[in-house]
């Protein structure tokens, strides 16, 4: 909560404060039977939410006019700040919040309804100066925090308060009858629960109708935009591919309800990210996002289980700690009160995956219902991934998901890797793998056995540096270059394969070796000859260990 948020919540405990200090005496009731069938009457009312013209209001107001004709207004007003407290998943931010709002309202409403000095003129007291103050403060609070538009709000506040003042009107006739009876009392209740459950269903069926429309509209839309992919196709080849995949994102958004987006592919060569693609993203800040590239490392780790959602991948406010230098937020954010809404600090991904690896994502931002993505956008969000894909293998671009990263190549081809990043001062660290005693495990279990290790071992390889090196192999040594600053990822390498072989063949044992450029040796042959030197010595202590220089 921010100092002027703390700053309106307290003006508004203190202006209730003052208007309760006002009222005295104050009456509060005791008998147990009516303060708990008004509380679960309060309990019940806020879960009965009635949406007019896209705002959300619950029934609690007109569930305290009603207890009204047998508590008194302070009684009234515990119930309903108590109510507040067995909300689902409500914080102390929007408690103490609902709880201001509150006090400030019943304390207004309450030093109305004692200074009229006639009961037939108490309850439209209390509506009118409860629901004038709901409809000042919702205004202002909208206008100073919300930052959207108050026009909406206003309109609507001025219905619940027409509403408020009808209902407070029939509630007053149970003070037209001479005798208070159950007869009478019961023909108030009867008229007033019918004005409620009208109402209900009247908003209700003008929510029903409006959705359909809706549905029609973005039945409408999504035509509209998918009959724009065949030109937009079509123009591959003859337009510039960086426009197309623009406009594909356009469509995306569009589709999806997002209004910001920002596509990027894994470059395998670098080890970097690289941003590709941009919608509702100013040239200028765009030329800023591409000059900040994350490693790929660190992006996977964003695309965790735990954060899958069908494909997808959601990442909630405080999940993880991201870094900042490497993050866009687009301005003039507003965020919803609700359950699902969406935080200006989430993250929407959407993998691009070619060959059943990530070769990079889309991720989405600023959706214009401000609320997290549905199953139908998720599906939709992968369906454009797809058709972007199609796009990217044609064009130049695919030379950063099409190269030999993760597969076998030759020894001299990984020496040649090796010495072109010792030139360009580019971080590496190489790991060497031997097979302990592969000659007599050739002779007591047969070649074919031998055979069938080796391909074991090309496998787990394949699988383990498919996104950040390259590998090649003679015999029964493999040597595995891995585009990392980290020697502890040549060690991560280096135990799965041991674990995996130690798995399915128990008994075969590994000797390895890793060393890391610049900070072990500052040339090709220092590296070789410190890695060959360090092989050799895991060998004679009876091999078995990997030894990390």
């Amino acid at each position: 909560m921010s100092k002027k948020e703390l700053f309106f919540v307290i003006s508004l405990f203190l202006i209730g404060g003052l208007f309760f200090f006002l009222s005295r005496p104050l009456i509060v009731s005791y008998d147990l039977r009516l303060l708990i069938l008004g509380f679960l009457i309060m309990v019940f009312a806020q879960y009965v939410q009635i949406p007019i013209a896209g705002v959300i209001f619950n029934m609690k107001a007109f569930a305290a006019l009603f207890l009204l004709l047998f508590l008194s207004p302070e009684t009234t007003a515990l119930l309903s700040i108590g109510s507040i407290l067995v909300q689902r998943k409500i914080n102390l931010k929007s408690f103490v919040l609902r709880s201001s709002f509150e006090l400030a309202q019943y304390g207004l409403a309450t030093f109305l309804f004692k200074l009229s000095s006639t009961d037939y003129y108490r309850i439209p007291l209390f509506s009118i100066s409860y629901f004038s103050l709901n409809s000042i403060l919702t205004v202002i609070y909208v206008k100073s925090f919300a930052k959207v538009s108050v026009k909406k709000f206003f309109r609507v506040t001025a219905v619940v308060f027409l509403l408020g003042i009808y209902s407070s009107a029939i509630l007053t006739t149970a003070y037209l009858f001479l005798e208070s009876k159950f007869t009478n009392l019961s023909f108030t209740l009867l008229l007033y629960a019918g004005f409620l459950i009208q109402l209900y269903y009247t908003v209700n069926a003008q929510v029903w109708y409006q959705e359909l429309q809706y549905e029609k509209e973005q039945i409408s839309r999504e035509t509209e935009n998918l009959l724009k992919m065949p030109k937009i196709l079509e123009s591959f080849g003859t337009e510039d591919v960086d426009t197309i995949l623009s406009k594909l994102l356009e469509v995306t958004c569009k589709m999806t309800g997002f209004s910001v987006s920002l596509m990027s592919l894994f470059d395998n060569r670098t080890g970097k990210v690289v941003r590709i693609s941009k919608y509702g993203i100013t040239d200028e800040d765009f030329a800023i996002i591409k000059q900040k590239q994350p490693d790929i490392k660190d992006t996977i780790l964003l695309m965790q289980s735990r954060f899958d959602i069908g494909g997808a991948f959601f990442i909630p406010k405080g999940s993880l700690a991201l870094d900042e230098e490497y993050t866009f937020k687009p301005l003039d954010y507003a965020k919803l009160d609700a359950e699902n809404a969406w935080d200006p600090d989430d993250l929407f991904l959407v993998p691009i995956v070619y060959s059943n690896r990530i070769i990079g994502y889309i991720s989405f931002d600023k959706p214009s219902n401000k609320l997290r993505p549905t199953k139908r956008e998720v599906e939709l969000a992968k369906f454009f991934a797809w058709q972007i894909l199609q796009i990217l293998k044609d064009s130049h671009y695919s030379i950063l998901f099409t190269s030999p990263y993760g597969k076998e190549i030759s020894l001299s081809s990984l020496m040649e890797e090796i010495s072109k990043a010792i030139m360009s001062n580019r971080s590496f660290t190489l790991v060497y793998l031997d097979i302990d005693s592969f000659e007599k495990i050739n002779l007591e279990k047969g070649f074919r056995f031998g055979d069938e290790l080796i391909r074991h071992v090309q496998h787990t390889l394949e699988q383990e540096v498919k996104t950040f090196g390259v590998y090649s192999h003679l015999g029964d040594e493999f040597m595995v270059l891995l585009w990392t600053k980290s020697k502890s990822d040549g060690m991560l390498v280096a135990e799965k394969v041991v674990e995996s072989v130690k798995e399915r063949y128990p008994g075969i044992t590994f000797t390895g070796a890793i060393v890391k450029y610049p900070a072990d040796a500052t040339d090709l042959n220092g590296i070789l000859s410190k890695i060959r030197t360090a092989l050799i010595a895991g060998k004679k202590s009876g091999g078995g260990r990997i030894v990390n220089i």
